[in-house]
């Protein structure tokens, strides 16, 4: 069974390239069950969660080995309760905010479910300096556009971006015709106004979707996505999590094969598009 770590690659690696570094071990406190972390280039630091510990972890940008984390939420004023299995798999950071979120399922002391939104320099048993009831999956925030979008799995709520308490969404884009679905993780490319994940939905493909579409913040409703790449039909690969390099114009894509086994049979891999149009 793999260790739980995270490994670096250059950014034109391919097939069986080595990674650069690898941040592992005991020291790190990283945990197995992470479906989602965050960088943050403005303070260069990399934002993990730790469901097993009910924690969230910051490393240091360069870290490698095991460098400890610089700073470590956790503690019962934090509301950070769960288990492997309880919402704690994934965390986004807002670099331009200075905040980091954390969706939690429901129970514990915020027994509808929600986002925790704590300071990015919290360390310790930290209160969230906001939380946002009753949302549901994966959260990333437009700083553009000031907004707050989750992806329910059916959905994408629109929020204010400083929501709190059992806020209403400004908009939500669902229905058949948006091919909204789930992932583990998603973007939104504010400079332009993008909402980039998951779509057309498949049984058993929880936290994956056989495509990657593209909606506008500004949608509202059973509206079709803008973009669409669909990238099972592509590689055989169904992706569960979104990187974007705007850089390079290109999206990345995690993709683990262990639900939907592609052709070639080898499991997690990453897939690299170019995709100058959203950028």
């Amino acid at each position: 069974m793999n260790h739980p770590q995270i490994a670096a690659f250059a950014r034109l690696a391919k097939e069986n390239t080595p990674p650069t570094r690898v941040l592992e071990g005991q020291k790190t406190k990283i945990s197995r069950t992470m479906h989602g972390f965050g960088y943050d280039p403005i303070h260069d630091e990399i934002v993990v969660t730790s469901p097993l510990t009910q924690a969230i972890l910051i490393f240091r940008g360069s870290a490698k080995g095991e460098d400890p984390p610089i700073r470590v939420i956790q503690g019962p004023r934090t509301q950070i309760l769960g288990t492997a299995g309880g919402g704690l798999d994934r965390v986004s950071v807002d670099p331009v905010n200075s905040e980091i979120l954390l969706p939690i399922a429901p129970g514990g002391t915020v027994k509808e479910g929600g986002v925790l939104i704590f300071d990015r320099e919290a360390n310790g048993d930290v209160a969230p300096k906001r939380v946002l009831v009753g949302v549901r999956g994966a959260v990333a925030v437009d700083p553009v556009h000031n907004l707050l979008i989750a992806n329910s799995g059916t959905s994408m709520q629109i929020f204010d971006r400083t929501a709190s308490g059992n806020a209403r969404p400004k908009a939500v884009i669902q229905g058949p015709n948006s091919l909204m679905a789930t992932i583990s993780s998603f973007q939104v490319y504010g400079p332009k106004g993008w909402i980039i994940g998951g779509c057309d939905r498949a049984p058993g493909m929880a936290g994956s979707s056989p495509a990657i579409c593209a909606w506008s913040v500004n949608d509202n409703g059973d509206v079709p996505p803008r973009w669409k790449i669909p990238v099972q039909q592509l590689t055989g690969y169904a992706p569960s999590g979104i990187a974007l390099d705007p850089s390079h114009k290109e999206i990345i894509f995690s993709a683990a094969g262990q639900r939907i086994r592609p052709p070639s049979g080898i499991m997690n891999t990453v897939i690299t598009f170019s995709w100058p149009e959203i950028f």
